[in-house]
């Protein structure tokens, strides 16, 4: 009888599979960023990781499947990059807001993969269910995380207009993030990391 697919939650943890795991999510990975969503087919992962097909089915029951795991990690591991910046740099709030921003709009890493999960994937979100319960998470930490800078800046907000003020900054940054590339030098001028700090201090400052 043939193995029904299942998804990546529900393979056991076991070491070899831990290890498969990675390598299919790596040649995943390096699939999207050469290919773009166009180009992408569990059957280009599992050609990449010299994997049969039906081993990439096993931990992965579509393509969506592994691209919702990368989006996942992508907000993960650049959330954790974020905090650890803010939380990390000294002096004013503004200045420890800025460290942190300047990285997430400067960082070519970053700005690579941002270009590839938020532009390209996140467009299917609309007809495929599950990269848009993927995309939902990604804005759910997003925004749990500008809430927690939101109440160190301003610990006098009230929660309710903590979390509306965190959802704006959330939204200018994502907007500067995907337009600013196409605007040529004044957009680098005009959307850089010290405007995006004097915003959201401004969005962030009691009224």
């Amino acid at each position: 009888m043939k193995r029904e697919t299942v998804s990546a939650a529900e393979i056991p943890l076991t070491e070899k599979g831990a290890t498969r795991r990675e390598e299919i999510l790596a040649a995943a990975s390096a699939l999207l960023l050469e290919e773009g969503y166009a180009g992408f087919s569990a059957r280009g992962v599992a050609a990449r990781a010299s994997l049969r097909l039906s081993h990439v089915q096993y931990y992965f029951a579509s393509p969506a499947a592994i691209l919702a795991e990368l989006l996942d990690r992508f907000v993960r591991r650049y959330g954790e990059e974020i905090m650890a910046r803010f939380g990390a740099a000294k002096g004013s709030g503004e200045q420890r807001l800025h460290r942190a921003l300047d990285f997430l709009l400067n960082d070519e890493a970053y700005r690579r993969d941002c270009g590839i999960f938020m532009i390209e994937v996140a467009g299917f979100a609309a007809r495929d269910k599950t990269i848009a319960e993927a995309l939902s998470r990604y804005y759910e930490i997003y925004f749990a995380l500008f809430c927690d800078i939101a109440k160190t800046l301003n610990p006098a907000l009230a929660p309710r207009e903590r979390a509306r003020r965190a959802r704006q900054c959330v939204a200018l940054i994502e907007g500067m993030s995907i337009t600013r590339p196409h605007m040529g030098p004044p957009g680098d001028s005009d959307f850089n990391a010290r405007e995006a700090t004097r915003a959201i201090m401004r969005l962030l400052s009691r009224e």
